[in-house]
């Protein structure tokens, strides 16, 4: 289990001092009271804290599978906002169709095996996001200047390629 999800998952349940909770109690915790993140990205931790068995939600109620009374969250802990393009595109999936991170991860392993893994996850995640419709544009531009600033994309692509 990932430490910080641990922590962001528990940290509800802590405090207010139940293993089940309202969904909207749980969302207004982290979004509002601590201001973790947006709603929508409260959503989409619950829906990927279901699929990794750490939570159940049923009807308006999600319920801690794990102890969360055991996490033992630090003190002034707070989320990282840093993420990458391959968890940026991820979400957006789930945001967008409601799939799980498992289910969008699993998707995205079997579309690299049959690109014969000569994309990056990051790379196919973008693809399988787009061929859903999704505007990935902007994730698109950045992954895209990432690859510059790593030396992996040569600036001065030819036009045509000789045989």
């Amino acid at each position: 289990m990932d430490r910080e999800k641990a922590f962001l998952v528990a940290t509800p349940f802590k405090k207010r001092g139940k293993t089940s909770l309202k969904i909207s109690d749980f969302i207004f915790a982290l979004s509002l009271d601590l201001k973790w993140g947006p709603p929508e990205k409260v959503r989409a931790l619950l829906r990927e804290a279901e699929a990794e068995g750490m939570v159940k939600m049923e009807g308006e109620m999600v319920n801690a599978i794990f102890d969360a009374a055991a996490v033992t969250v630090p003190l002034g802990f707070k989320p990282s906002t840093e993420e990458g393009i391959l968890d940026q595109g991820i979400r957006l999936i789930t945001s967008h169709t409601g799939m799980s991170r498992k289910e969008v991860i699993a998707l995205a392993n079997e579309k690299q095996d049959s690109l014969k893994k000569l994309v990056e996850l990051d790379g196919v995640v973008l693809l399988i996001a787009r061929e859903m419709g999704i505007d990935v544009s902007e994730l698109a531009s950045i992954a895209y200047e990432n690859l510059l600033a790593r030396g992996k994309v040569e600036t001065c692509l030819p036009t045509r390629l000789e045989s």
